[in-house]
Parts: structure tokens; sequence; C-alpha cells
């Protein structure tokens, strides 16, 4: 390797290391901002699902959030016993389907409308033009990294 392209390689690293810091602080201030929230994240990232108004049986809610059937098992029974979802299992057939309730709908709307409006305000604060260049180019991005991250099982 020559000077030029250990230099390249040690940028690179040093804006990947700047990178994984503003994400951290972006995490942090999610979470702060959270704190305003009277859903839980499991709960917020649930009723973001259901937000198309379409029931579904926990294997789907499993697979279309790619998380362990286990888990959604867990959060969903909690949504359920919390009045967020409800469960219903049409006759003959074995599984049952959850769909969103109107006490879950409208929590859901409340803690979105509070999130988006962080957003905005952040969004507002940079100008027109800034915000629309941010939000292309981190399309851009999460494209390109979404691209460049191994999947999940698949090692």
């Amino acid at each position: 390797m020559d000077e030029h392209t250990t230099g390249d390689a040690l940028a690179s690293h040093e804006r990947g290391r700047h990178l994984a810091g503003m994400f951290w602080m972006l995490d942090r201030h999610r979470r702060d901002h959270e704190q305003a929230l009277s859903l839980g994240t499991a709960d917020l990232r649930i009723l973001w699902l259901f937000s198309d108004n379409t029931p579904r049986t926990l294997k789907e809610v499993a697979h279309e959030l790619g998380l362990e059937q286990s888990t959604v098992n867990r959060q969903v029974n909690a949504a359920v016993s919390d009045g967020l979802l409800e469960r219903n299992r049409e006759a003959g057939e074995t599984a049952y389907r959850f769909a969103r309730t109107a006490a879950g709908r409208d929590a859901f709307e409340a803690d979105l409308a509070i999130s988006l409006g962080g957003y905005e305000a952040a969004l507002e604060s940079m100008g027109a033009d800034d915000a629309a260049t941010f939000l292309q180019l981190l399309d851009r991005y999460l494209g390109a990294y979404g691209a460049a991250v191994p999947r999940a099982g698949s090692r």
C-alpha cells in the first residue's frame, strides 16, 4: 500500500467514525424524544405496522417486522392486554388475527404527532433547500447502506 492509499483508508475510517458518532447522537436525541411519548418502542413499531388496517397473524407480524415469533408473541399479547390490539379467530381458522383497536389508533396517532412534530421542527430550522437536500442524501445513503450490510441470517 502506498502512502496515498493509506491516507485514503484512514480518511474513510475517520468518516465512518464521524458518521457513527452522529448516528449515536441521533439515537440519543431520539431516546430523549421518546420520553415524551405515551407508548413504548415495541407498541409504536407494532401499531405502525397495523396503521394500514390489515389484520395479521403472529407469523405475519414476525415476518414483516423481522423479529422472532416469540418476541412478537409477547409484544402483541401485551398490546392486546393494554387494549391497543384485538384478537379474533375466524370459524375454521387455527391462527388468531390481530387488528388495531380504536384506542390503539388514537394512542398511535397522538404519539406520531409528537414524533413528527420534532422531525418537522428540526427540518424547518434547516430551511427548505437544506432540508430537501438532506432528505434526498439520507435516502440515497440508506439505500447504499442497506445494500452494503449483510442481511440477518445470511452469514
